[in-house]
């Protein structure tokens, strides 16, 4: 897969359970915060008290519905900010497994997680690095068995290039 067209995300709901979550708390917070504006306005006595006649009642829903759905768009497109970085490094870290040691993070200009993006191919950078080295040291001592020379070095190299590589917590 090719770093720069896997890039692009047209969905603007990638991650359901966490978007959709997230929009239903925006949205309750906003028609809660409304309906808290109105019922101050309508109790405190003011110049102009807020009379409920069925006009200004339907044009007060029609203001809160239009406010809830911008609410839920809203919140939808800032979340996708979150799970759709989300969504690439989880790809990128199978691609990984899979021994694609050379795939990396590419996460759009505006996506959260720009600076764990950079860490993580930073650390990638150097699981490459070592994995080469140790690539590098099987071939060597691959050539020198194949030319009947010393393998002596060519395994205390391989050796040294696998100790690079911690497969095991110490204890």
């Amino acid at each position: 897969m090719g770093m720069g067209m896997d890039n692009r995300r047209k969905q603007i709901v990638i991650n359901k359970k966490f978007q959709h979550q997230y929009a239903i708390l925006i949205v309750a917070m906003t028609v809660f915060l409304i309906n808290i504006v109105i019922i101050v306005q309508s109790l405190l006595p003011s110049e102009q008290p807020l009379g409920l006649d069925s006009t200004t009642a339907w044009t007060i829903g029609l203001i809160e519905l239009v406010v809830i759905i911008g609410a839920w768009y809203g919140s939808l497109k800032s979340t996708h900010k979150i799970a759709g970085p989300v969504y690439v490094i989880t790809r990128q870290m199978k691609a990984i497994g899979n021994g694609e040691l050379y795939s990396r993070i590419t996460l759009r200009e505006n996506d959260m997680f720009q600076e764990q993006a950079a860490t993580i191919n930073a650390s990638l950078d150097q699981l490459q690095a070592r994995v080469e080295a140790v690539q590098h040291a099987a071939q060597a001592l691959q050539q020198s068995l194949a030319d009947g020379h010393d393998t002596g070095t060519g395994i205390e190299q391989l050796i040294t290039a696998l100790a690079a590589l911690q497969t095991a917590r110490e204890e």
